[in-house]
């Protein structure tokens, strides 16, 4: 069977200005030029961010097990406002879900947030429960592959709900100071998505939906430290190395082919490109790559300027804001960067196909 893309929600944290945040971090790093720290966050291309409390409650101390506890509620909260709305969105019964795929880096616990996502949602007591984690910004392509796997695989409907709580387990400042530090509070937000991923017919997908047609992965090697996140005593300390532009570079390309190749494509046959903005260098760099051409990753900028870098979350944000806009006919590519180092993309195509 055909995997369908049924329906895309959000559950985003409150809004607030990049400016504020940028106040804050200039108040919590004394220790650094301030306008250095200025130009880091008006570099991000950022308006707007999430955050799931007020900006001044990140300027005093909170130990980790309570951010850790917050991390868990709000992402249960955020979850499931997103999923209820995903589901209301394709008209599918709790009852119907086979599966339950959730993806996270920041809410951590055993069980995971889906032992209790399924019964607040009404799923089964035999819902198939698979939590993945610790993918980062390729959390959320990595959910709509298995999701897509698990419908050839049988199942008729799958629930993906991916959850991202950045700001309360990144560490807001390290000893002694660091810029990474800063470059974390600069771009990370916090919110929930779902994706409803339905069984159906090869080639039926009409009326603006997705049909997700292929999936592909790329493990750069000897690249274990140039992206991710330690553990510290204060909670998660974000590793981001300078050359990470220059890496995704160097190797996208070669690693969007091969996806695209699998089904056939090539990079001019794509109507629809859209790539985890994790950052404007990380936009430009695939956009030199790829040899693209101004404004061809709009989607990307636009949802990067909004809302921020949601992390996992934030290819699902793209997905749902390009189905509401209604997607011209034709073949799409969705890629994520990430730890790994690595590249996982998602091929689809878009209205009736010919």
């Amino acid at each position: 069977m055909a995997a369908m893309l049924a329906s895309v929600r959000s559950a985003l944290a409150p809004r607030v200005s990049q400016q504020d945040v940028a106040a804050l971090a200039v108040e919590l790093h004394p220790e650094l030029p301030p306008d250095r720290i200025r130009s880091v966050f008006a570099n991000t291309g950022i308006d707007h961010r999430h955050l799931v409390r007020p900006v001044e409650w990140y300027g005093s101390e909170h130990g980790l097990a309570e951010r850790a506890e917050l991390a868990c509620d709000q992402g249960l909260e955020l979850g499931a406002r997103a999923a209820r709305a995903a589901l209301d969105g394709a008209g599918v019964s709790p009852e119907s879900v086979d599966s339950l795929v959730f993806v996270t880096t920041t809410a951590v616990r055993s069980p995971a947030l889906d032992a209790s996502l399924a019964p607040a949602l009404g799923l089964r007591d035999r819902v198939r429960r698979l939590p993945l984690f610790g993918s980062a910004s390729l959390g959320g392509c990595s959910g709509l592959a298995l999701a897509a796997d698990l419908v050839a695989a049988g199942d008729r409907c799958v629930l993906v709900v991916v959850a991202e709580l950045n700001s309360l387990m990144f560490v807001p400042r390290t000893e002694p100071p660091s810029m990474q530090a800063v470059v974390s509070m600069a771009l990370f937000s916090d919110g929930a998505a779902a994706a409803v991923v339905r069984a159906g017919s090869p080639g039926g997908v009409e009326g603006g939906g997705l049909e997700l047609v292929g999936r592909s992965s790329t493990l750069v090697p000897d690249s274990l430290g140039v992206m991710g996140f330690d553990m510290a005593a204060t909670g998660l300390r974000w590793r981001l190395a300078p050359d990470v532009p220059a890496l995704a570079e160097a190797r996208v390309a070669e690693s969007v082919e091969r996806a695209l190749a699998d089904r056939g494509w090539r990079l001019a046959d794509l109507e629809h490109l859209l790539v985890h903005p994790g950052g404007t260098k990380v936009l430009d760099a695939v956009e030199d790559a790829l040899g693209l051409p101004a404004g061809r990753l709009g989607w990307s900028r636009r949802i990067l300027a909004e809302h921020g870098n949601l992390s996992a979350v934030t290819v699902l944000v793209m997905l749902e804001a390009v189905l509401q806009a209604g997607p011209a006919p034709g073949p799409g590519l969705l890629t994520a960067m990430g730890p790994g180092f690595g590249f996982e993309h998602v091929l689809f195509e878009a209205g009736p196909r010919w």
